[in-house]
């Protein structure tokens, strides 16, 4: 269905769905696992249902969808910065366009099950946090950096009694511990056992707010609990320890093995197809509803005779009515929509000149409905030539006790075009003004020298080539007269 539809459209409608399809697919696999993918699955399920209530014309609906949507984003950046800035910067062009493929952390899940469990066996309290995808540095609080390989000696010693950091909980990252003595959130959950203490409130909270992995040791009991998304778990061995390890950081099922990259292309492609299916029939759907826009824009007229000058014209902007597909039309920019008249068969004296869809340039798939105003009225003249005197425009007064001298100007004259009732009448063509006080003349400079541009009034007249739109103006002073 989605193909019979796609059939009659540009291939540039294809290549846009196509595109689109791709940057969702691998955004979707760029932050897979993590709390902002929850938060975009939220956004594009406001997008589908802003789509569907354009197509049924429930336009309040519409708009309310529309700027809870725009608030939504807004929220998004503001609250998930940190996550959204370290996928980017550890994503480059490449892997975004060829997603995430299975990548193995470098942990042991049995050296930790056995080491959580040689701690409950002594009943040493212990809180081991294991970062996966979620950036966790905005949730813990103090601590301090270790960078060391993770051992189970190293452990023993850092949640030993005597320890100034076993209180605080050892951070994971791969092989290494990267902090230790660090405190975390506790859950505001109601209802929990008695039993759990502060280690184990701990543990829910951090993986309340992230998809970390934490085990909690018991002091008191000797138990070991397993911590994932909220829900926390007390783990009778190390092997199942070691089940759960592998599956929640590995992504191994039990009793199966990784993943290969041939089962991972083949899922990938199929959620692109899946992507692409859906994408299409959103702009199936948003696309069978017509919008209607009214534009205001310039008068380009072409083709004037070189022997003819536009004198005037009635209008020189018109109001373009356009009519198309919601999603062309909402895309359509002013500067791609453009009027023209051809004036190429005038004639010296008024013309009328009729406006149609015809004299209006708009991109493909949209259509003009109406032009305002419908018709134009056009002056033109015969062009003629005239040589003109420049005269220079000087104002305000010389320093005191002294007087203009003289005012020399080159060159003297210019030839100018234009229609033939403006420059008949034309007697001169001044400069722009030129301000005496900011010369610097005075005692010990008694002449200067300045480029000043022409004033082409009105617009109409033109130089003729070669000549220069600026003039040089030298102004003379002398002691004024007694």
């Amino acid at each position: 269905m989605i193909l019979d539809l796609l059939a009659p459209q540009k291939w540039q409608d294809v290549l846009d769905i196509l595109v689109i399809s791709i940057l969702i697919h691998r955004l979707f696999l760029l932050f897979r696992g993590t709390s902002v993918l929850q938060i975009m699955v939220g956004l594009l399920f406001l997008w589908v249902l802003h789509g569907i209530a354009q197509a049924a014309g429930l336009v309040l609906t519409s708009w309310f969808l529309e700027g809870f949507g725009a608030i939504a984003v807004l929220v998004l950046v503001v609250v998930f910065r940190n996550e959204i800035r370290e996928a980017l910067i550890q994503t480059n062009p490449v892997r975004l366009f060829l997603g995430r493929l299975y990548e193995p952390q470098a942990i042991n899940p049995a050296a930790i099950a056995q080491t959580a469990f040689q701690l409950a066996n002594t009943k040493t309290g212990a809180l081991l946090v294991f970062q996966n995808r979620d950036r966790l540095t905005e949730f813990l609080r103090e601590g301090i950096p270790l960078g060391g390989i993770f051992t189970r000696e190293i452990t023993e010693s850092i949640f030993a009694r005597q320890s100034p950091v076993h209180d605080g909980a050892a951070v994971i990252r791969g092989n290494r511990i990267e902090r230790i003595g660090t405190f975390l959130p506790l859950t505001q959950r109601e209802g929990l056992p008695q039993v759990f203490g502060s280690r184990h409130r701990a543990a829910i909270g951090l993986t309340e707010l992230s998809d970390a992995v934490v085990i909690a040791v018991s002091e008191e009991r000797g138990e070991v609990s397993l911590a994932y998304r909220g829900k926390l778990e007390v783990v009778a061995d190390p092997r199942r320890l070691e089940r759960a390890l592998r599956r929640l950081l590995l992504g191994v099922r039990p009793e199966r093995k990784p993943a290969s990259h041939v089962r991972e292309w083949v899922t990938q492609a199929a959620g692109l197809v899946l992507t692409f299916m859906l994408v299409s029939a959103f702009w199936v759907i948003s696309g069978k509803q017509q919008s209607l826009i009214n534009l205001t824009v310039p008068l380009d007229f072409r083709n004037i005779p070189d022997y003819l000058e536009l004198k005037r014209a009635s209008a020189e902007k018109v109001e373009v009515q356009v009519t198309g597909k919601g999603r062309l039309v909402s895309a359509l920019k002013p500067e791609q929509v453009g009027a023209f008249v051809d004036l190429r068969d005038g004639n010296s004296g008024t013309l009328k000149v009729p406006l149609s869809a015809d004299n209006i340039r708009i991109p493909l798939g949209l259509e003009v409905v109406r032009v305002t105003p419908a018709a134009i009225t056009v002056e033109l003249e015969q062009r003629i030539e005239k040589e003109v005197p420049i005269t220079p425009e000087v104002v305000g007064l010389p320093p005191p006790g002294f007087q203009i001298a003289r005012v020399i100007v080159n060159p003297a004259t210019v030839k100018v075009s234009g229609p033939d009732s403006i420059v008949r009448s034309l007697r001169t063509l001044s400069t722009e003004p030129i301000s005496v006080q900011t010369l610097g003349l005075g005692p010990e400079a008694l002449a200067k020298s300045v480029e000043v541009p022409l004033v082409l009034s009105p617009a109409s007249l033109r130089l003729l080539g070669g000549q220069a739109k600026r003039a040089l103006v030298s102004i003379q002073i002398k002691p004024a007269s007694p």
